[in-house]
C-alpha cells in the first residue's frame, strides 16, 4: 500500500505521445500494470484496417460517428455506426476495423498484455479504403451502447463505460467545481484529460497538501492510499482506467461541498 509516499513519488504526470497511421493515431495513455488504456483518433475519412487484437477491449467514443466494420464468426461482413457517448465491445480475436467520415475520438480499455493494441491485420489498407467508401451511402444499424450508471454530482458528472475487473468512466467537471478528497484501500486509477484544465489536490506525507495542474493530452496515475481531490479550472472532461471499482472502496477525507484545498506554501488570508 503507498501510504507515506513522497511529493516526487506522486506528482509526476506524463504527456503521451501518439503513434501515426495511415488513418490517425494510437496513444498509450498510461504505464500502470494492472490495465490498458489507449486513444484512438480518426481522421476525416479515415478507415483501419480490418483487424483483430490478442486480448479483449472495450471502446468507447468520445467525439463523432464510427462505422464499424467486422466479421462475424462465418466470415459475413457486417458494419454498424458507433455514435458519440456510446460503447462497443471488443472481444478476444474480434475482426473488425473503424472509420469515420468526418473524423472520430475512440478511447479502448481493457487489461494490461504484452502486445497491447497491436492489431493483428486481415486486409491491406486499399482494401479498407474501398470497403469504407462503398458504406458511405449505406443506412446503417446503429450497433453502440449507451453509458450506464451515470450520476449528476454538485460538481459535475460521472459517467460508467465499463465495469469489470478493469473498470473506465468518462468524468466531467465543471469549471469551479470540486470532488470530495477522497482516498481508495485497493483501487489504482489512472486519469487522462480529453479536454480542459483540471487541478489535482494532493494530501500526502505528514498530511501535507500539494496540487498538480492537467492540461488536455496528460495523464496521471493514482495508487492506492493517496488522498486527491478534482478541482475544474475550466470545464474538464476526464477519462479514468482503473482496477475494480467499489462504492466501499472510496474513504471520505474532506467533503468537497465546503472544503477549501490549500497547498502547503500556500499563504492563508
Amino acid at each position: 500500500m503507498s501510504y507515506g509516499l513522497t511529493l516526487e513519488q506522486v506528482r509526476q504526470t506524463r504527456r503521451p505521445a501518439p503513434h501515426a497511421t495511415h488513418w490517425g493515431s494510437i496513444t498509450h495513455l498510461t504505464e500502470m500494470e494492472q490495465f490498458a488504456m489507449g486513444r484512438i483518433k480518426i481522421v476525416a475519412g479515415g478507415a483501419q484496417q480490418l483487424h483483430f487484437f490478442l486480448s479483449r477491449y472495450q471502446a468507447f467514443v468520445e467525439s463523432g460517428d464510427v462505422v464499424v466494420r467486422s466479421l462475424d464468426k462465418a466470415g459475413n461482413a457486417q458494419a454498424g455506426v458507433v455514435g458519440a457517448g456510446e460503447v462497443l465491445a471488443l472481444p478476444q480475436h474480434f475482426i473488425h476495423g473503424f472509420a469515420s467520415e468526418q473524423g472520430a475520438v475512440v478511447y479502448l480499455f481493457g487489461p494490461r498484455v504484452e502486445e497491447q493494441f497491436e492489431p493483428v491485420y486481415a486486409e491491406t489498407a486499399a482494401d479498407a479504403a474501398a470497403a469504407f467508401s462503398a458504406l458511405k451511402q449505406a443506412d446503417l444499424p446503429r450497433v453502440g451502447q449507451p453509458t450506464t450508471d451515470v450520476r449528476e454530482k454538485y460538481w459535475g458528472r460521472i459517467e460508467t463505460i465499463l465495469s469489470d475487473d478493469v473498470a473506465a468512466k468518462r468524468i466531467f467537471v465543471q469549471k469551479g467545481g470540486q470532488s470530495s478528497l477522497e482516498y481508495h484501500v485497493e483501487k489504482s486509477e489512472s486519469y487522462y484529460i480529453h479536454s480542459g484544465l483540471l487541478r489535482v489536490g494532493l494530501r500526502i506525507g505528514r498530511a501535507e497538501n500539494h496540487s498538480l495542474v492537467m492540461s488536455a493530452g496528460e495523464s496521471y496515475d493514482v495508487r492506492p492510499g493517496v488522498m486527491h481531490m478534482r478541482m475544474g479550472l475550466e470545464d474538464t472532461v476526464i477519462v479514468e482506467v482503473s482496477t475494480r471499482d467499489s462504492d466501499s472502496d472510496s474513504y471520505l477525507v474532506e467533503d468537497g461541498q465546503t472544503y477549501r484545498h490549500m497547498d502547503a506554501n500556500e499563504k492563508t488570508t
